[in-house]
């Protein structure tokens, strides 16, 4: 269907601009959106009253599969839900997103239930018209169909680029800096020593193999004297394990090393980058020079085996456990703890207490608190049950069904001016008056209709909360149910805990799984 764009102003317009992986690679994004930019101008000049304001025109510059991952997008998205903004200027229905079905479904529906058209040069979109938004969505869908084979692609290319030797990630590991040879006329990716933070990567192997020093000692030490990581952070038990690990150091370059991983928790899809086991991710020769001998790798590898304290039967041992999180964002820690009187007060500490200094506490303290946060929430729920009639949702529901009532009525107005005007000759003075008040009528009740929308709480089910925080504090106080059942009823209910801890007053700040 041809829709004929209406008469807008160019304030009433954004412009966004993206570069695509269509685009030809040897262009810059600052040469790409430039061109683009002059095609969007030509457009303006023959459409428009005048230019674009610079403050509705959005220039992607970041790279990302997703809106999520797209700043500006996300501030277009924003923009359109106020009634001022009627269309988006772009150079093709692609550049908005490449992203899956819901990406795309959000897309639409944000575009549609803001009347917001999509303008290119063209095609104008309109969603509200079933032939446009059926065109819309498949050319949305095609672009991701590209994405998803440009990225196999491009994960070919970077297989080959790896077994070849060069190293492509943006980060160097400590103890190198980034640098590009060539091979022929082609620029290779790869490493050169940093000599003084390699001296620092040869002690740290000598001090684990050699003298047999520990991943905390070690830390210890390099914090001591001032030695700080690439980010210059203190050292952690953690960074070292992964540095003693890295095959890069005696000239190796990896190939899934840390792969994505996606897992559904809670109807959420999350995307997590595990450690891969060694013999599950390749491993081949690399440009660069070794830092240590293949010897001292495989004999600090040994040790790590050796040492490996995690046992396959190990139990929690307190329900908060992976729960309760210190204020500088360490995991807090259970550690039992004899008093002088011989009884066991276990405390809870943070992991990174050297660095932070924040004081432990008593583990039965923070118990007593999280118990009274399930208890106040069980009382909050129930005020709300009795409350019904009260509720915000219930009252936004009412609203945005009124608004509707009345926005469907102004429309059959509409029409029925309409056919006043053809069929039975009204003036078209008296017309226009009329026509302009209904359409300032319906400008009005679609601002209040969109506001309601935005503003609109979701709908909560209390009954299910209820019940869902009343069998948390249950089972929590009863001593018949396992440790892993507790810490599992009460990550139901709770996401995390922030503990603080000043003068000696413990504070929790608790977010809930509302």
């Amino acid at each position: 269907m041809y829709y004929e764009l209406p008469r807008l102003n160019p304030d009433e317009i954004i412009e966004y601009l993206r570069k695509s992986r269509t685009d030809d690679p040897l262009l810059s994004v600052e040469e790409v959106l430039a061109k683009h930019e002059t095609i969007l101008k030509e457009w303006a000049e023959k459409n428009l009253d005048g230019p674009i304001p610079e403050e509705n025109i959005y220039r992607e510059v970041v790279s990302g599969e997703t809106l999520a991952d797209r700043p500006e997008i996300l501030k277009v998205l924003k923009q359109i839900e106020s009634p001022k903004i009627k269309a988006i200027l772009t150079v093709e229905v692609q550049r908005l997103s490449r992203g899956d079905l819901e990406d795309a479904g959000k897309l639409i529906k944000l575009l549609r239930y803001t009347n917001t058209l999509i303008i290119t040069p063209y095609k104008t979109y309109n969603l509200k018209d079933e032939y446009d938004r059926d065109f819309f969505e498949r050319e949305l869908k095609r672009g991701n169909e590209y994405l998803e084979y440009q990225k196999k692609i491009m994960n070919r290319g970077r297989l080959l680029s790896i077994s070849q030797g060069n190293y492509l990630s943006p980060i160097p590991p400590y103890g190198y800096d980034r640098t590009v040879v060539m091979d022929g006329k082609k620029k290779c990716p790869t490493l050169k020593i940093n000599p003084q933070k390699a001296a620092v990567v040869r002690m740290i192997f000598d001090m684990y193999v050699n003298q047999d020093m520990g991943l905390k000692r070690i830390c210890n030490y390099l914090n001591e004297h001032g030695i700080k990581s690439d980010k210059g952070l203190n050292w952690t038990a953690a960074v070292m394990k992964d540095l003693l690990s890295n095959e890069t150091y005696i000239g190796k370059v990896r190939w899934n090393h840390r792969a994505p991983v996606i897992s559904v928790e809670d109807s959420e899809i999350t995307v997590s980058r595990p450690r891969a086991k060694s013999g599950d991710y390749l491993v081949y020769d690399g440009k660069h020079e070794a830092i240590i001998s293949d010897e001292l790798f495989h004999a600090a590898k040994d040790k790590q085996g050796r040492n490996h304290r995690a046992k396959a039967d190990t139990k929690i041992r307190n329900p908060l456990a992976g729960l309760v999180y210190c204020q500088c964002g360490k995991a807090m820690v259970y550690h039992p703890h004899i008093n002088r009187s011989g009884q066991d007060v276990p405390r809870l500490q943070c992991n990174g207490q050297v660095f932070c200094n924040t004081k432990s506490c008593k583990y039965n303290d923070v118990l007593m608190l999280v118990e009274k946060v399930l208890s106040d929430s069980i009382s909050d729920f129930e005020i709300k049950i009795k409350n019904k009639e009260k509720d915000n949702y219930n009252f936004s529901e009412e609203l945005i069904k009124n608004l509707q009532a009345k926005y469907a009525e102004l429309e059959k107005k509409e029409i029925h001016q309409w056919e006043k005007y053809a069929e039975e000759g009204m003036p078209k003075k008296i017309f226009d008056t009329l026509n302009e008040k209904v359409q300032r009528e319906k400008d009005e009740v679609q601002a209040a209709l969109q506001n309601a929308y935005k503003t609109m709480p979701a709908k909560i089910d209390y009954e299910e909360k209820l019940k869902r925080f009343t069998d948390a504090l249950t089972i929590l106080k009863d001593p018949s149910f396992s440790i892993e059942k507790k810490n599992s009823w009460l990550k139901s209910c709770i996401e995390r805990i922030t503990y603080y801890n000043t003068d000696g007053e413990i504070n929790l700040d608790v977010k809930l799984r509302l």
